[in-house]
């Protein structure tokens, strides 16, 4: 549990954690009524501050438009849905089960089958013309999924393993076609020029969960520890801990920009690094620690966060 404080508290490091106004709506159900499981994994994508774009693991896509979600509506991609990213309103594309949907503003597209079906896949486009997916093996140690769409078809890439049980790479972000950078849980990152997948070379922080790169090519990734590390100017930079966060499991990063990148925790709180400091972590979703959360970040003030009681909220 993590006790909050509106006190300003200074760090050794430098940083200080600065509480903001409350900005973040109370929590409210999307979820659909007669769920498969009481928790089922909702992914969310904001291409702007109107329009957002959440699928789940009952196989349901739904829709955020100036304030108003719709009513889930299902997407044939052979049930659960891992992730949705979307560059535009009229272009995003949901993964799955090793397949692919893509939705042009009005319909979304058939299933088309890029991967290993049982593969956990995150999926990031920077365009209509391009996204990169990478899918967490279901064979510990096994290598996990690498593939790039151009719009029209998806290109494989071979992927590498250690052979450990967490070589599962777990999140992927690009700038553009040619900037992305993935994540993994053994503490690897591999970064795309838009020819090929290299590898660090110097060893990431483990538990590496979530990564985000704005469109300036600055990247924050983080761990469940409540690590964070920094990409900027070609460079990533030592991870430091994100000052009263390492109770909070982060799990999942949204950078609007390269001064503003916001944090979600299993346990519900948010914490935003703006311009160099932390807030205090907010509780936007009370009752305890569940399985997986999500938030999307279109701009410095709007943000949209799930987690996997179907519960949504935003600032």
């Amino acid at each position: 549990m993590i006790v909050l404080s509106s006190m300003l508290i200074v760090f050794p490091d430098g940083a200080s954690a600065i509480t903001p106004p409350n900005k973040w709506t109370s929590p409210v159900s999307i979820g659909a009524k007669g769920s498969s499981a009481t928790q089922v994994d909702y992914s969310v994508s904001c291409p702007t501050s109107t329009f957002c774009v959440s699928v789940n693991g009952d196989g349901q896509v739904l829709y955020y438009r100036s304030g108003v979600w719709s009513l889930p509506r299902s997407l044939a991609l052979g049930g659960s849905i891992n992730s949705v990213s979307c560059s535009s309103t009229t272009f995003c594309v949901a993964v799955a089960q090793g397949q692919a949907s893509v939705y042009n503003g009005h319909r979304w597209s058939s299933a088309v089958h890029f991967g290993p079906t049982g593969d956990t896949y995150k999926v990031s486009c920077p365009l209509p013309t391009f996204c990169a997916a990478v899918g967490a093996s279901e064979n510990p140690g096994g290598p996990s999924a690498l593939v790039t769409f151009n719009g029209h078809s998806w290109t494989p890439y071979k992927s590498t393993s250690t052979g450990k049980v967490d070589n599962r790479l777990l999140s992927v972000s690009c700038s553009t076609p040619q900037f992305c950078m993935a994540t993994n849980f053994d503490g690897q990152i591999l970064s795309f020029n838009g020819l090929r997948w290299t590898p660090r070379h110097s060893p990431a922080p483990k538990f590496l969960i979530s990564i985000s790169c704005t469109r300036s090519k600055y990247c924050m990734a983080v761990t469940t520890a409540g690590q964070s590390m920094t990409f900027q100017s070609g460079t990533w930079r030592t991870s430091k801990t994100i000052p009263a966060f390492k109770s909070a499991f982060a799990y999942a990063v949204s950078c609007a920009s390269e001064t503003e990148c916001s944090v979600i925790g299993l346990g519900g709180a948010v914490t935003t690094w703006s311009s160099g400091r932390w807030s205090t972590p907010f509780i936007v979703f009370p009752g305890g620690v569940v399985a997986g959360v999500g938030i999307s970040c279109s701009t410095k003030t709007f943000c949209v966060a799930v987690n996997d009681k179907g519960m949504t909220a935003s600032r």
